[in-house]
């Protein structure tokens, strides 16, 4: 008995080492001219259906990783003939797939599973006796791929800004899912909007310290948090108002915006926040009325959200360029590290005269003028909604909203690649002028290209064909100093509208305080 236990225990721990070695090494086959290299990536387990089916991960010579899972069958095309060489090595034919042109289906005969048959199949000895080529009968998930979707919202005729960046498209591909959680730091919201209040989940004020991100009405441009948030997510085919740009995410508020300076602490509080609360996307439609180098500690709670946020993975954080109609530092806040910045372009794709520019600036998406206001005659508009938003501002909500739709459409992407998909997949500015490597002062890498980014994202076509060629964000701050930018007034009555943080030239913690810019922008509108 001892004997015999003995023995089992050593077959078994034999066995143990042999499915642990096969794990862990690679092979590889030929499916058509690709060489893949297939790693498994544990054990067969038996799904819903009683198939036994192993998980690997396929990588492919253009770089290109997909997990799939597969199970002892393998797709051969063989020349007339070859029929008696395949059953040679080791496998049986079941069945042909496809018998004009050679395409069959077998099962391995020795014991083991698809990469096996696979791998034996593609040697050259093979493919000399008529094997054409050999892959795994992969089991991939399949989705279906809708229609392009327009929303029934009674306002969003006058979204021009989704017209333009062919949004239907992109919602036929994805429309997001509440999984997906996006943090606009603000002024506060209208938590009781008609188009607001079935998306919000519990947010923060920093301001007075406590859980309510309510606007305050005394405060100047006190409607501006309500207008980004209703681009980002507003309720989308409720019979009310406007389309969010993510339909099905969820929305949190952060009130950080107000008349009054505020210290560098409660910007970090903010992304704190959005931290815990695993925010997929933070979209930040505001600055420092000064551009001063950004505090490093900000740089690196902001830093933190990217790299570590959203359960790990980082989170997709958008800062707005800026109204100021100048060349952003590289140690302001939009080129903190992880940061993608935005400007601002028309409806005819043309840079807006405020937007400012340089370096940090990744992409451009078209303004947002449309949008959520404050209920009843205390916003900008005696109605729910103002078609007087602008400036940076609102655009950073819209690029936010296709960021929120990148996060809900490829959930297992990390924030970096997510963000350098939404920079990779641009179309070119028709008045760029870019550099050796893509970029435009102005337009960064291009205008977003919703439909090509959700393409991309979801392994429906490869990078490549975009405007330019960033990598996760502008921004080279973090724990080197970071650098940063300003959503500022422009100059004009007609310039749009943006945020800035307030301070004071001669106190860095003063000056990092922040306060609501465009209010003057407004308010020269409503003196006309």
């Amino acid at each position: 008995m001892r004997l015999s236990s003995f023995v089992s225990g050593a077959l078994f721990c034999a066995a143990a080492l042999v499915i642990t070695t096969k794990a862990a090494a690679e092979q590889t086959y030929r499916d058509g001219d690709r060489a893949v290299s297939a790693k498994r990536l544990g054990p067969a387990n038996l799904d819903a259906r009683g198939r036994r089916l192993v998980p690997v991960e396929l990588a492919y010579d253009n770089g290109r990783r997909v997990r799939a899972k597969v199970d002892d069958t393998v797709i051969v095309r063989i020349d007339p003939g070859a029929e008696h060489d395949v059953e040679g090595r080791g496998a049986s034919l079941l069945r042909p797939l496809m018998p004009s042109i050679g395409l069959w289906l077998v099962r391995d005969t020795t014991g083991g599973d698809a990469i096996d048959l696979a791998s034996r199949l593609s040697d050259h000895s093979a493919r000399a006796a008529g094997v054409r080529y050999a892959a795994p009968n992969l089991y991939v998930e399949v989705r279906s791929l809708a229609e392009p979707y327009t929303p029934t919202d009674p306002e969003y005729g006058g979204q021009w800004y989704f017209h333009n960046l062919n949004m239907p498209e992109a919602w036929g591909l994805s429309r997001g899912d509440a999984g997906t959680s996006i943090v606009v730091v603000d002024t506060g919201c209208d938590l009781a909007h008609p188009d607001l209040v079935d998306k919000l989940d519990p947010g923060l004020d920093v301001v007075d310290g406590d859980d309510d991100p309510s606007y305050d009405l005394s405060n100047g441009g006190a409607a501006h948090g309500t207008a980004c948030a209703g681009l980002v997510a507003a309720s989308t085919d409720n019979d009310e108002g406007i389309a969010g740009g993510c339909p099905e995410c969820r929305l949190r508020c952060v009130r950080m915006l107000s008349d009054d300076p505020l210290p560098v602490s409660a910007n970090i509080e903010a992304f704190d926040f959005a931290l815990d609360v695993d925010a997929s996307v933070v979209s930040n439609s505001w600055g420092f009325v000064d551009p001063i180098p950004v505090p490093q500690g900000l740089a690196d709670a902001i830093t933190n959200v990217a790299t570590n946020g959203r359960g790990g993975k980082g989170a997709l954080v958008l800062f707005a360029a800026g109204n100021d109609d100048r060349e952003i530092n590289e140690d302001e806040l939009q080129n903190v590290e992880g940061v993608v910045c935005v400007g601002a372009i028309n409806n005819f794709d043309e840079s807006t005269p405020f937007t400012n520019s340089g370096s940090p600036v990744d992409v451009v998406a078209p303004t947002g003028t449309l949008t959520t206001d404050i209920s009843g005659p205390a916003g900008d508009d005696e109605t729910d909604y103002t078609s007087l938003f602008g400036g940076t501002s609102s655009a950073c909500p819209v690029a936010a909203g296709v960021a929120a739709l990148l996060a809900s459409a490829a959930p297992e992407k990390t924030g970096a690649e997510l963000s350098s998909i939404l920079i990779e997949t641009t179309r070119s500015a028709p008045f760029a002028t870019p550099d050796e490597s893509g970029h435009d002062p102005i337009y960064g890498y291009g205008i977003i290209d919703p439909p090509k980014a959700l393409a991309v994202a979801l392994g429906l076509e490869p990078v490549g064909g975009g405007g330019g060629a960033g990598e996760g964000g502008s921004g080279t701050g973090g724990s080197d100093g970071g650098s940063g930018g300003v959503d500022s007034d422009g100059a004009d009555a007609d310039d749009g509208c943006s945020c800035r943080a307030a301070g004071s030239s001669t106190d860095s913690s003063a000056a990092a305080a922040l306060l609501v810019a465009g209010l003057l922008w407004t308010r020269r509108r409503r003196a006309r």
